[in-house]
């Protein structure tokens, strides 16, 4: 278009053809053709200067659809009968030119390379990519990521990177981790840095900050959803591969790797953090952004300090979640100890909690039981209220507290108890606690009269006592007695009357 309207011009001010040519290096074929064009569009001498720009467009626009009209070459004419073909081999991944050319030159094309690159510009144009400049308002966003630095010191070595939008401020320190512990630690210390909290945060998708991605609906991870909580910030998950959703931090990344990694030799990751520190402080912040016009300290503590949300008065109880199996004896296994639940959630999967100072558990979303943290190994940290009732009534009734009901019901019952207990035994316990019970149910008379009556015939198992209650045979008459004078056959010989003795009673003695 200038070139038309430069010759145009030119021949209007009384320039010939020729003076054209050496001001322009044009041709004069193209010169009369321009100048016979715009004679067409009504172009004289005595036109004014106004008027040359609208006939310089009009044979602009004559040329170009001459162009277009021309008769196809012969590449083109064989690439258009590959045209579907081409289609939707630009729609793959990964897809090049010269792939295209390879695969389509085995389906018999005979256009170059070149030519086929041409084509597919012409008639599958790109559409530039296009962004916008969003303004942020001073403490409103931060950016944040994780950058892979190499191997220092024989571990692998990560970059983390908060940037304040509207400043361009920056925290960095560099992690051997990027677990969840590690990213909600870098924040806390990230925010402690700036000695305030942005209102919203933007990150990437990866699994310390979100579990499951997602542009409308992302999930957040447990852990950083409380500390966004805890610390008044929204966490805004930018889209899923798209780098340029945080651009800034993204900018800070390079610099981070041109200025911190590239030549540096660091003794520890203590030295890497306190040079990262001053970086930060003192000199990348002293020079003047390219977008801003400023330099990032200036913006900082001039506009966006007072704006972010203040630092929580207490610490954050830096939580990681987990999820354990309940076993059989009420308890999950967490860092090597184990810590009770409730009966009803045994054989369940429940969510774990674990804080520094409480661990605790949750079922489906609600909090189920709270325990002090213990920080050793192998420990039992127990509440019997979790037990269910039978299992309550094992670990209560102890052995002293079994021959201490058993002295309080009689002399009987005491002895027999007493030799129950006397192997020391888990079965023993449960037998001697299964005695006591049938006082509840017989009460503690009947009890000291049953056993009074298994002493007399050396039989201290809990059917034959049992026995004796059901059959009312603890009522029967015995020969007064106790435990300390039956010595003899004849002391014990008749327990009762003579006349209780016929053959139809016999079966009922024991």
């Amino acid at each position: 278009m200038a070139e038309i309207r430069e010759v145009i011009y030119q021949h209007h001010q009384g320039a010939g053809q020729r003076s054209i040519e050496r001001s322009l290096g044009i041709s004069r074929n193209s010169i009369r053709k321009y100048i016979a064009m715009a004679v067409e569009f009504g172009y004289t001498k005595a036109i004014s200067n106004q008027e040359i720009e609208s006939i310089a467009i009009a044979v602009q626009k004559r040329i170009i659809s001459e162009a277009n009209s021309k008769r196809p070459d012969k590449s083109t004419q064989e690439l258009k009968l590959f045209h579907e073909r081409i289609e939707c081999l630009l729609d793959e991944r990964w897809i090049t030119h010269e792939q295209i050319h390879r695969i389509l030159t085995g389906e018999g094309l005979k256009s170059s390379r070149r030519s086929l690159s041409r084509y597919i510009q012409r008639y599958f144009p790109i559409q530039p990519k296009t962004t916008v400049h969003l303004v942020t308002k001073p403490g409103q966003e931060a950016q944040v990521d994780y950058a892979y630095v190499g191997i220092i010191n024989n571990k692998k070595t990560y970059a983390f990177i908060m940037t304040l939008s509207h400043s361009r401020y920056r925290y960095v320190e560099f992690v051997h981790s990027q677990n969840q512990w590690s990213w909600a630690q870098s924040h806390i210390r990230a925010f402690n840095f700036f000695g305030g909290v942005p209102h919203c945060i933007v990150l990437d998708n990866l699994k310390a900050g979100v579990i499951k991605p997602d542009i409308y609906d992302p999930i957040l991870n447990p852990t950083y959803a409380e500390l966004s909580r805890f610390y008044g910030f929204i966490a805004d998950p930018a889209k899923a591969r798209s780098p340029k959703h945080k651009g800034k931090v993204e900018r800070s990344v390079q610099m981070v790797k041109e200025q911190l990694i590239a030549g540096m030799i660091y003794d520890d990751l203590s030295t890497m953090n306190h040079y990262a520190h001053d970086w930060c402080t003192n000199k990348i912040s002293h020079v003047v952004c390219s977008t801003t016009g400023e330099k990032p300290t200036d913006l900082f503590h001039n506009e966006e300090k007072a704006q972010m949300q203040p630092l929580p008065s207490t610490d954050f109880d830096m939580p990681v979640w987990t999820e354990a199996l309940v076993h059989n004896d009420h308890h999950f296994l967490l860092a090597g100890n184990f810590y009770s639940v409730p009966t009803r959630h045994i054989g369940s999967t429940v969510q774990i909690r674990m804080g520094l100072k409480t661990v605790q558990a949750y079922s489906e979303q609600v909090l189920i039981k709270t325990h002090i943290r213990e920080y050793g190994k192998g420990k039992w940290i127990t509440d019997e209220g979790d037990y269910s009732d039978t299992a309550k009534f094992f670990l209560a009734i102890t052995p002293d507290v079994c021959a201490k009901k058993a002295q309080c019901i009689g002399q009987a019952t005491e002895t027999i108890i007493a030799a129950v207990l006397q192997d020391g035994t888990r079965q023993a316990l449960r037998k001697a606690q299964a005695i006591l019970r049938l006082a509840e149910e017989y009460n503690d008379k009947r009890l000291e009269n049953a056993c009074l009556r298994a002493l007399v015939f050396d039989n201290y198992s809990y059917e034959s006592l049992k026995k004796i209650l059901e059959d009312g045979l603890d009522t029967k008459n015995t020969k007064s007695c106790s435990t300390k004078r039956y010595v003899t056959l004849d002391d014990i010989a008749y327990m009762r009357p003579a006349n209780e003795y016929s053959s139809d009673m016999e079966a009922h003695c024991v």
